[in-house]
């Protein structure tokens, strides 16, 4: 599936959200949100990424993140294939 290309801004917010397949879950027990919080935690924030707000729900999270620089792509891209 071909990515779809955004024109992103320093110093603006984005909402960034991800779901499962077919709306399966992707947290199956608490440990699985505490290990995607650290993720986040490594692959985003330090990154030129600030996360403002997060929720994470069974088959889907959402992130509302703060862009200090062009590198939201790599943070993300890293933390999906982390996870």
């Amino acid at each position: 599936m071909p990515q779809r290309r955004i024109s992103l801004q320093i110093g603006n917010f984005y909402h960034i959200y991800n779901r499962g397949n077919n709306h399966q879950a992707i947290f199956f027990e608490r440990e699985n949100y505490i290990y995607f919080l650290r993720l986040v935690r490594q692959r985003l924030i330090g990154n030129g990424v600030d996360v403002v707000a997060y929720c994470l729900m069974p088959n889907h999270y959402h992130l509302l993140v703060y862009l200090r620089d062009e590198t939201l792509s790599k943070a993300m891209q890293s933390l999906s294939l982390s996870y």
